[in-house]
């Protein structure tokens, strides 16, 4: 492997790494406060009004970790197009992770838009629910068949090329892909970040040519 392709790998695995942080860090600010869907709009409001600063603080970091992922994403589509002779999968895998990031932009801004309006005391509890209920649908159905097709089109590459994995992983993955087209993405995000992790790390293991001498 050439010291470009090594460049990239490890520039893939630290932004995959920086993902996990910023957005673990961020959710963890305010989220386990966070109500469950269907709350009632007393208890939104509620919400928002005792968390707003730590919603805008995690949200601010949730908007880094998706800076981050596109990064990720990118070199992702650069390991993917060495093993194909067409970029069609790994197109196919980074539009996956675009469309996530979007979604999760989306929820981000509209959770934060809550809090800010709770600071300022003009959040009413029709408004509080509504932008509560947004927020959680970009943030778990439509962000979850994002990060499913870049999982599902990965796998497919490392089955096809023989490559990156070992089969079983890739047809595991291909399971959870599929989860996460489905509501099952909302339990998934914890286990889903493990993956992020874990996959970064092998990025950052791969020997240099120094190593190999």
């Amino acid at each position: 492997m050439d010291v470009r392709k090594l460049t990239t790998r490890r520039i893939t695995g630290l932004a995959g790494l920086g993902t996990v942080i910023l957005f673990g860090v961020g959710n963890g600010l305010w989220a386990f406060e966070q109500p469950a869907p269907g709350a009632s709009a007393r208890e939104v409001v509620s919400f928002y009004a005792d968390n707003s600063g730590w919603i805008v603080a995690g949200g601010s970091l949730s908007l880094l970790a998706v800076a981050l992922f596109i990064l990720f994403a990118s070199g992702v589509r650069s390991i993917l197009r060495e093993q194909e002779d067409d970029d069609l999968l790994a197109t196919t895998a980074f539009g996956g992770a675009l469309l996530a990031m979007a979604a999760e932009i989306g929820a981000e801004t509209v959770n934060m838009a809550g809090a800010l309006r709770a600071d300022d005391g003009s959040l009413t509890p029709a408004l509080g629910r509504v932008l509560f209920e947004i927020s959680y649908v970009f943030g778990y159905p439509a962000a979850g068949v994002g990060v499913g097709v870049l999982i599902l089109a990965t796998a497919a590459v490392a089955l096809r090329a023989r490559a990156l994995m070992p089969r079983w992983l890739a047809f595991f993955l291909i399971v959870i892909g599929l989860a996460f087209l489905t509501p099952l993405s909302r339990v998934l995000l914890a286990p889903s970040l493990v993956l992020l992790a874990v996959a970064s790390v092998q990025l950052l293991r791969v020997p240099t040519p120094h190593d190999r001498a």
